[in-house]
């Protein structure tokens, strides 16, 4: 397997980092949480039964639950694989549309420490239209014996809703009084808040010993908006595969400091922030697979379906250059205080 990212890079990110900040990005793992995100765009009944097209991958599922919202078109699911709750957001259904009718609005994020903190006000509107009920029946899962950790996922959409539940169940201390662990695998995901917001989400995960990761593919678009220009920043922690298998990835430096306390996050620009993106065709495949319910090949979507806007592709490749000139500047600044030539 070729890594861009040394494993002595990687042992120096760990340092840096925080005892709790860890790279050890498994792509096991990884699989089998795009798969609960495929599960996820499934039918209500077949997701219950188990039965579904993404489901034979893991037939240990038991104590499934669907929740959905009509109004909202939301929908997610609940199970328990052994001593692992998993929770599945299910993402948009017509990305391109989705895409040209995406706001930008921020809505406050209140939380105990999350001062200053904004998040999406659709995703967090999304989210909240299945939340009291999957928390419900989450707390019920959380008491049962023998339960170590939770495996919260989505694609797309449902990549930033899971980005927020996340958050929501870090804050809860009491659902992690004996050592539970979250851990949030994300796929083509958006940016889902503010500065203040991913800052005070990667030290609750670093203080919990959480793991995040954000799988990112080629041009997928969808990673990059809503744009940093206004003020959104992705959470930790990138892991970009330039290339449609599952075997090749780098490991992404965006965690920067110590201790928890201190760690600040960034965006790698040598990650998917290094290429304009303009593929919706690299945000239907993750990992080598499609990442809807099943990969029907009678199910292809037309070369104008996925072409973007020219708003859309302006967005973008504003955003673009407004990374690379910060990444310039921040440069040129480190080469002055060095007294480089």
């Amino acid at each position: 397997m070729r890594r861009r990212t040394m494993t002595v890079v990687v042992v120096l990110l760990i340092l840096l980092c925080g005892e709790n900040v860890r790279a050890d990005y498994s792509l096991q793992l990884a699989t089998t949480a795009l798969y609960y995100a495929k599960a996820a765009y499934c039918e209500e009944d077949a997701i219950s039964s188990w039965t579904c097209a993404s489901c034979a991958r893991d037939l240990g599922m038991e104590e499934v639950r669907v929740f959905t919202n009509v109004t909202y078109s939301t929908q997610a699911f609940v199970g328990v694989n052994k001593s692992t709750i998993v929770v599945s957001f299910r993402g948009t259904r017509d990305t391109i549309n989705w895409l040209h009718n995406l706001g930008f609005l921020f809505v406050p994020y209140i939380r105990e420490g999350c001062v200053g903190c904004l998040v999406h006000a659709g995703f967090n509107c999304e989210l909240k239209s299945l939340w009291v009920k999957m928390r419900m029946y989450l707390s019920r899962l959380v008491a049962k014996k023998g339960i170590e950790r939770i495996l919260i996922t989505g694609h797309s959409l449902g990549g930033a809703m899971a980005t927020i539940a996340a958050a929501n169940l870090v804050s809860q201390n009491h659902l992690f009084s004996h050592g539970l662990k979250i851990l949030l695998y994300t796929f083509g995901s958006p940016r889902v808040g503010n500065m203040q917001f991913v800052n005070w989400l990667l030290a609750s995960f670093c203080r919990g010993g959480h793991e995040s990761y954000r799988v990112t593919h080629k041009r997928d678009v969808v990673p990059h908006v809503p744009p940093r220009f206004i003020g959104y920043l992705h959470a930790p922690h990138e892991v970009w595969y330039d290339n449609d298998g599952d075997t090749e990835y780098t490991n992404c430096n965006d965690i920067k400091g110590t201790p928890c306390s201190d760690l600040t996050v960034t965006e790698d620009p040598n990650c998917s922030d290094s290429i304009i993106p303009t593929s919706v065709a690299d945000h239907l495949n993750y990992l080598g697979v499609c990442t809807g319910c099943s990969c029907d090949p009678t199910e292809s979507i037309s070369d104008e379906e996925l072409r973007l806007s020219p708003e859309l592709e302006w967005i973008v490749a504003m955003d673009y250059n407004y990374q690379q000139s910060r990444h310039m500047n921040r440069f040129l600044t480190s080469r002055v205080l060095h007294n480089e030539p």
